[in-house]
């Protein structure tokens, strides 16, 4: 680029700071903006009205799978790390890519405008004048608004009545009788962080779930996926989705009861299919069940007194305090109404039962605004069963890629369909059971991902000329790659448009041999 672009990035946990350090590997002069006074967003545990981990969170996703693809987690760093190792591994990141002097922290921004008169994007910050950049990335995330759902008679209810983002000391609820409402990673976490402090806890839910351990067989559950299982698990999801639906239902079913005595009592099953949802990942929440120590309960329908509710079923319970595990709404309103992807839900959604109230962002790839695709693009939003870290890393290296010029994007009207086709999958799904708002078919947004940011993958690995020439030349790395562990450095080993990482080859070989997976065929070039 004759003239480097300026990039504003909006944010700076994890999505913000993997998008600074993208961008300015391709040459964007990029400017970070942060409320907080420390980058790492949720994973900074704080007690103040922010969302973020708690003192105890565990990481679901192994530091093997769970990194950037060019930074591995420091050595002494457990399989699943705790919520403070993935801060200061972020922290880490910061210092190794030299992103400091690149963020601006504390920093409240009022709004985002675009300016017809400047030809750019205008950062409005509380006290300042504004600042011009030709570009934007939306990173704020979107664990910031709490979604709650609309209860029936919850002015009568006298106990205490909070969200899941305002729980931080379980030992503040010592000797209460808790009520969490929802059934995801949040609830079941929140549930067995009671044990021990209330006298009572309810685990209401409206459908049932899957549940797993972080580990089956002394390996973390993750590693059991591996890039060859996760290839035919795509093809059949293009070729066959419903076999592919049915194989993945029950093979998650086998895993959860492999490891778990599941009581019919509990209402778990029937579970929700997981191509809209993704199971619960607990070591503690089986055993609580089973002590007795938190109750399964139905569905939250309605509030019958002061102290008491009543559930789907129409058991009444007496509980003083409700903790809502709903999750979050998407909110861009930092952005003028016109280019806030989140104004224009469709009805179709916004009746779904499973759309929850949420708003359905309309993004290209779930990443590029439609109204200024080359300027304004968005980090968040694309969900599916595959480590954040390494997606975001992706997407945002696609987004280098683009903005750069070295990958295109489709006309306009191409786009919107694109879109149109997608909300209307989302829809669909959304008519059966709740989904999340970013979800996205994972292998077809990987292919479009990989292609984009130039990454190789869909070159090298697999029946193309490439990628018998790969396997010639190097069988034993071909053989991890394919069978081992599928580590997020091998985006980063193949020449490609984005920058490749020398280190790539060392840290997959490393990663399988500590764990027991390392390759007895030695390449005969090695």
């Amino acid at each position: 680029m004759a003239e480097r672009r300026t990039v504003a990035v909006i944010g700076a946990g994890a999505l913000g700071l993997v998008t600074i350090k993208n961008l300015l590997e391709e040459g964007f002069d990029v400017t970070g903006f942060e409320r907080n006074a420390y980058v790492g967003g949720l994973w900074q545990y704080t007690e103040d009205d922010k969302t973020s981990v708690l003192q105890s969170t565990i990481v679901n996703v192994s530091k093997e799978r769970g990194c950037f693809t060019d930074l591995p987690f420091q050595e002494g760093v457990r399989t699943h790390p705790t919520a403070a190792e993935v801060q200061q591994y972020l922290l880490q990141y910061v210092k190794h890519f030299n992103l400091a002097s690149r963020i601006q922290l504390n920093t409240s921004i009022k709004n985002v405008t675009y300016s017809d008169e400047h030809q750019k994007w205008a950062v409005h910050i509380e006290g300042s004048d504004p600042i011009f950049f030709d570009k934007v990335v939306m990173a704020t995330g979107i664990n910031t608004v709490a979604s709650i759902p609309n209860v029936k008679n919850i002015d009568l209810f006298e106990g205490r009545c909070i969200h899941s983002r305002f729980f931080k000391r379980p030992e503040e609820f010592e000797g209460r009788k808790v009520l969490v409402v929802g059934f995801g990673n949040t609830a079941a976490d929140t549930a067995t962080q009671l044990v021990g402090n209330a006298s009572k806890i309810y685990l209401s839910h409206r459908h049932g779930g899957v549940i797993l351990p972080r580990k089956q067989n002394n390996q973390s559950i993750d590693h059991g996926l591996n890039y060859r299982k996760q290839t035919i698990s795509d093809t059949l999801w293009y070729y066959a989705p419903g076999v592919a639906e049915y194989i993945f239902n029950t093979f998650l079913a086998k895993m959860q009861n492999k490891s778990f005595t599941i009581r019919p009592e509990w209402g778990l099953s029937p579970a929700p299919s997981m191509k809209q949802s993704i199971p619960i990942i607990s070591d503690v929440l089986v055993d609580g069940f089973e002590k007795g120590d938190i109750e399964s309960v139905a569905g939250l329908e309605k509030v019958t007194g002061p102290n008491q509710v009543e559930l789907s079923d129409g058991t009444k319970l007496d509980v003083d305090t409700i903790i809502y595990c709903t999750g979050y709404k998407i909110d861009y309103s930092l952005l003028e109404p016109k280019y806030d992807p989140t104004t224009r839900t469709t009805q179709k959604w916004s009746e779904a039962h499973g759309s929850n109230g949420k708003p359905l962002p309309r993004l290209y790839r779930n990443v590029f605004s439609l109204e200024k695709p080359e300027s304004l693009a968005f980090m968040g939003t694309v969900a599916f069963p595959s480590p954040a870290f390494q997606t975001y890393d992706i997407a945002s290296m696609a987004l280098a890629q683009i903005w750069k010029g070295n990958s295109n994007l489709p006309g306009r009207h191409e786009m919107i369909d694109d879109v149109d086709a997608h909300h209307e999958w989302v829809c669909g799904m959304a008519k059966d059971g709740s989904v999340y708002p970013g979800i996205v078919k994972g292998g077809e947004w990987m292919r479009w991902a990989n292609d984009a940011a130039g990454t190789g993958i869909n070159e090298n690995l697999g029946y193309r000329w490439k990628g018998w020439v790969f396997w010639l030349r190097n069988r034993s790395l071909c053989q991890m790659i394919m069978g081992g562990i599928y580590s997020p450095h091998v985006f980063r080993l193949f020449e490609g448009k984005r920058k490749r990482w020398e280190g790539a080859r060392k840290a997959i070989e490393k990663v399988n041999r500590d764990n027991g997976l390392y390759g007895l065929v030695k390449d005969k070039n090695n």
